[in-house]
């Protein structure tokens, strides 16, 4: 007798109420930097949402949760800084799927994840087309694009896109070492020990750690090997 006196929609307005509690708690848990309880958080508000997708049908007055992409995306992109690449990936393409069009905030981080999972064309297609929606505004997540033009082989498109980079933020210390890089790729070692040497000792010593590459600016292969070779030849000791 109790469940009939519940109304259809009700329970969709209670249950979306507690969707948008636990992602907003991710929110801050993240702002906060407690990326575990924030993943719990984000799941927890993921299968609230397509509980209720299952459970109601769309009606006048009937509120169903329409923001799993937007979910999905939080998720994903946790995962990708929480080392769960492949999980980030299957998260991002869920959300780009229900998306139904191309968002670049969407394609940027599902670019990302394709390539630190080595899916590399992949990859570059949607840093393709992240930055035909973005033309306008150099963006950091450009020089990923041009690191991943290195490990397909394409130094000079991705030495084009990264000077782009470089006249936006020429004093980074990861522009400097991905130019130095491209520089050394393109035969011109000289230059590219110059131009690795301009980037501060302190700073600099954060290059020749190879667990730095792998796991935190997560560089590909192709572009960490080329990097290792200027710093070595630079009179820089590897760890």
């Amino acid at each position: 007798m109790a469940k009939n006196l519940i109304s259809p929609a009700f329970f969709s307005s209670l249950l979306s109420r507690f969707i948008y509690g636990w992602s907003n708690l991710g929110n801050t848990q993240v702002a906060l930097g407690d990326l575990e309880p924030a993943e719990s958080s984000y799941s927890t508000a993921i299968d609230l949402c397509r509980e209720n997708l299952e459970r109601t049908e769309k009606g006048f007055g009937i509120k169903r949760c329409d923001d799993l992409s937007v979910l999905l995306l939080n998720r994903g992109s946790l995962r990708l800084n929480n080392g769960r690449p492949k999980e980030a990936l299957d998260d991002l393409e869920g959300s780009s799927v229900l998306r139904g069009r191309p968002d670049a905030i969407i394609v940027q981080n599902l670019a990302r994840a394709r390539e630190v999972n080595g899916y590399y064309s992949q990859s570059d297609r949607d840093y393709n087309l992240a930055i035909s929606m973005t033309a306008n505004e150099v963006n950091p997540f450009w020089l990923r694009s041009a690191l991943v033009k290195l490990q397909l082989g394409d130094v000079q498109g991705g030495f084009d896109l990264l000077k782009r980079v470089d006249n936006r933020f020429p004093e980074a210390p990861e522009v400097r070492a991905a130019y130095a890089t491209f520089l050394a790729a393109k035969g011109d070692q000289i230059a590219a020990q110059r131009k690795y040497l301009e980037i501060p000792d302190r700073q600099r010593e954060k290059f020749t750690q190879k667990e730095y590459l792998t796991k935190v600016v997560t560089w590909p292969p192709a572009a960490i090997d080329t990097l290792r070779k200027v710093s070595t030849a630079a009179g820089d000791k590897q760890t």
